[in-house]
């Protein structure tokens, strides 16, 4: 059985004409490295390239959303179609997240909003609390997107809220090379 990475970005494309250009990269990479993709389902922005390209180059994609999206980040019903091999349907967003940690072996962080920072936070969070144990967490910084998150993540450490292990939780990922050296070690 194929592992499974778990997906977080942004349901929009973002003003940087490369989002959706890396977005379509990584899901190539994951896919030719030989994993599947699990995510929140939609078929928008960064996410939607991201599973279109896992898709086509031979990813199996997982979409786990919550009902009251579904009208909003579903454009086609039909299942299984190009961004989602299958389809899961959560009655609240803490199942969806839940369903998500639990389906992964790994996690991915691509650009994005606040949707997308709230599931990084939640992954880092329950990697401190050893609720999530032996899943690597990639934060896709290609071109500095994720900057003043390293940044403040660092001051919270220099400020001692956070401990400086907090850094062992992720791996900043600068450049497909680092990208395939992440895949390589899941």
């Amino acid at each position: 059985m194929k592992k499974k990475i778990c997906i977080f970005g942004g349901s929009n494309s973002g003003t940087d004409n490369t989002n959706i250009k890396n977005a379509k990269t990584v899901g190539r990479l994951i896919a030719e490295s030989n994993f599947d993709i699990v995510f929140g389902g939609g078929e928008k922005g960064i996410m939607g390239a991201l599973s279109s390209s896992g898709v086509r180059f031979g990813a199996r994609t997982t979409g786990i959303i919550p009902e009251f999206l579904l009208s909003k980040d579903i454009v086609n019903s039909s299942i299984p179609n190009i961004f989602n091999s299958e389809l899961l349907v959560t009655q609240t967003m803490h199942e969806r997240k839940k369903m998500m940690y639990e389906k992964s072996d790994a996690f991915i962080i691509l650009p994005g909003g606040v949707g997308t920072l709230d599931e990084c936070f939640e992954v880092l969070t329950w990697c401190q609390l050893d609720l999530i144990k032996n899943k690597k967490v990639g934060i896709i910084n290609f071109k500095g997107y994720w900057n003043p998150l390293i940044l403040l993540i660092k001051h919270m450490i220099n400020q001692e809220f956070m401990s400086p292990d907090n850094l062992n939780y992720f791996d900043e990922i600068k450049n497909i090379s680092e990208l395939k050296k992440f895949l390589k070690n899941i």
